[in-house]
């Protein structure tokens, strides 16, 4: 049913998704969602719970796999941004019916905000492992600020949120490159820092 759910919220969007084909697409009867779930909205949470539960299982996985490799802020830099783009690039189907919704439904966007938050608190610290090598003057600010632009650019290049997206308007290789390029530039201060 969960998955159905989540397959219809991809597929059609939120202001498509009707309990009548989930229930279709699950074979079971509408009774045995309301069984479950006493409302549309409520099955959306649940949905969402595992979503991104899932999600931040894949991020663990990624900052752990990381971090093993012990690396230097030029070359952590470029790895954070690639498996993180890669992250939100898998789950952009179910991360766009959520932030609709999160328009009209306080407690998804309750949720989504502290799973976000979570999630970008891990990768920045990953990232501050390597604060030694930043030459602002505040580089946990510096690794903030670098994030949340490189998640900007990546959150419209997949249409997440509000704007529209930009996918096929550019290559996702290249931009990723590109966002880590910027990166270390504003990490390191001088062109000549990054070499």
């Amino acid at each position: 049913m969960l998955r159905a759910a989540a397959d219809l919220l991809i597929e059609k969007g939120y202001a498509e998704f009707t309990l009548q084909e989930v229930s279709k697409r699950a074979n079971v009867s509408i009774g045995s969602i309301y069984n479950r779930f006493n409302s549309k909205e409520n099955l959306i949470r649940q949905v969402q719970r595992n979503e991104l539960e899932a999600l931040e299982v894949d991020s663990a996985v990624a900052i752990n796999m990381i971090r093993r490799q012990n690396l230097k802020l030029r070359q952590l830099v470029p790895a954070v941004i690639r498996q993180y783009g890669d992250i939100l690039r898998k789950y952009q189907g179910i991360l766009r019916p959520l932030m609709e919704i999160s328009v009209v439904d306080e407690v998804v966007r309750e949720i989504g905000k502290q799973h976000a938050w979570q999630n970008t608190e891990d990768f920045l610290k990953l990232l501050l492992e390597c604060k030694d090598e930043i030459t602002q003057p505040d580089p946990t600010r510096a690794v903030h600020r670098g994030f949340m632009y490189a998640y900007s650019a990546l959150s419209r290049f997949l249409g997440l949120g509000f704007v529209d997206a930009t996918s096929g308007e550019e290559d996702w290789d290249e931009m990723l490159a590109d966002l880590s390029e910027i990166t270390l530039h504003y990490l390191l201060g001088h062109p000549d820092n990054i070499r």
